[in-house]
């Protein structure tokens, strides 16, 4: 069991609400449309950390290769605005506050959830939670989600994980936002990675996630099988031991407090596989990185053979190159074999599915 509620934001069949947009998608790929607009914008507004999570994604991004990833670090906050300005015009919907780094760091942040929501967008942040401020909170409170990327239920795992002792710090922020949300709609998620240092201690996070006053805990298997992460390899977690905790934290479910334990995206010993044969599904979000430019999907934002186009200084640049050929070859040429978890991998599987199979007869209610 992942969870008990099946109409939650973690559910991959929410892919499904996409079907127009993945019938465009094959429409485009073979050349008989035009591409349509993303539902999502991913945007990096700043490449620096003030942790060290030794299985973080874009360690690369955020430390060495800016070879690949160009030399700007740091959107100017002005151009942040002008961007929020095109992708509300353009029918964007979403705004997905993001980072190859903790995006709260970037001062001209935290006005940014208000003016996109005055321009018609919804808005989500991931951070880790260390830099919460006043100003900062009443902004995250006009969010429709916050993910908190904290993974441990205690300051001792905390630390071996994260490489810095912020626990107390970063839990006393969660409860004071969790305090003062009052009316507001925003969904606060408690995240965690399961690792080789934490198995004993998801139940413990869990817990105490539900009595600080947040309304999800999220919990899956890292991947920490990306070539471009130091020392990857495949962890072998003790999955009897991670089933317990999961149905630990399941009993503590309530009509406010829901618990993910999400492992569909990885075979039963909490390996990356996948369940489909082509990428086709990346369209449906724009990743937009620091230097300025954008990438082919969120889990190659930081390669530089992955790289779409400029978006900067002028935002309008993207319709230079959204839908071009390029695009379309980029993703024809995307050898799944090379990647490791796919975050689209269900609304891969889903294209290939309901589109090119019609294998649920959907002109049929």
């Amino acid at each position: 069991m992942e969870w008990r509620n099946k109409y939650n934001s973690f559910n991959s069949y929410k892919g499904l609400t996409y079907y127009e947009k993945y019938k465009n998608i094959v429409s485009w790929m073979d050349g008989k449309e035009k591409l349509g607009i993303p539902i999502e914008c991913n945007l990096d507004p700043i490449a620096e950390c003030n942790l060290n999570c030794y299985f973080c994604i874009t360690q690369r991004y955020l430390k060495t290769n800016r070879a690949e990833v160009g030399e700007m670090r740091k959107l100017p906050t002005d151009y942040m605005y002008r961007l929020v300005d095109f992708l509300s015009q353009w029918g964007v919907r979403g705004l997905c506050i993001s980072g190859g780094g903790e995006p709260t760091l970037h001062h001209g942040v935290w006005g940014l959830p208000l003016y996109a929501k005055m321009r018609g967008m919804d808005v989500s942040m991931f951070t880790n939670g260390t830099n919460i401020n006043p100003i900062l909170i009443e902004s995250m409170l006009l969010c429709r989600w916050i993910a908190f990327s904290i993974d441990a239920g205690n300051s001792e795992d905390y630390q071996k994980i994260k490489g810095a002792d912020r626990f107390k710090l970063v839990i006393n922020n969660l409860s004071s936002i969790a305090n003062m949300r009052g009316n507001s709609k925003v969904d606060l998620c408690y995240k965690m990675l399961v690792l080789p240092e934490n198995i004993d201690g998801i139940y413990q996070a869990c817990k105490l996630a539900k009595e600080i006053g947040v309304q999800d805990f999220h919990v899956r298997p890292a991947d920490f099988e990306r070539w471009d992460i130091k020392g990857h390899k495949r962890l072998q977690l003790d999955r009897r031991k991670v089933e317990e905790q999961f149905a630990l934290c399941h009993e503590e479910e309530n009509e406010n407090f829901h618990v993910y334990t999400v492992t569909h995206k990885f075979d039963p010993e909490f390996h990356v596989h996948h369940d489909f044969t082509r990428c086709l599904a990346s369209p449906i979000i724009i990743p937009i990185l620091t230097d300025g430019n954008a990438y082919l999907c969120v889990d190659r934002k930081m390669e530089g053979g992955a790289k779409l186009g400029s978006c900067f200084p002028d935002p309008e640049k993207i319709l230079e190159w959204w839908g071009s050929d390029k695009h379309r070859n980029m993703i024809k040429e995307v050898n799944i074999n090379n990647c490791t978890r796919c975050t689209w991998s269900q609304y891969n599987q889903q294209i290939e599915e309901t589109v090119l199979k019609d294998g649920m007869c959907v002109n049929f209610p």
